[in-house]
């Protein structure tokens, strides 16, 4: 799983036309201890949790929810070994 994320903002016109608006929204994350997000709209993990970004433009905002979780570093397993018999029928 990724650790970034760009978003992408399309502002949908009265007129039927609609525009990518990504570089001219601003953003706001609301928790910054598990995402952030830049002024260009990429959303960068920080820590496990849930946030939700928010994209303003034109005095319309949309949001994205956003889920982080921990990376697995490593696994154990246990026994390391492991001696059967079959048992006679």
């Amino acid at each position: 799983m990724a650790s970034t994320q760009q978003l992408t903002v399309t502002a949908n016109f009265a007129s039927g036309d609609s525009q990518d608006v990504t570089a001219d929204a601003s953003y706001e994350s609301s928790a910054t201890g598990v995402a952030t997000v830049s002024a260009t709209g990429l959303i960068t993990a920080v820590a496990a949790g849930s946030a939700t970004v928010t994209a303003t433009y034109g005095g319309q905002s949309g949001t994205c929810d956003v889920t982080v979780t921990d990376s697995v570093e490593g696994l154990s397993v246990s026994p390391t070994t492991a001696a059967l018999d079959v048992e006679a029928a």
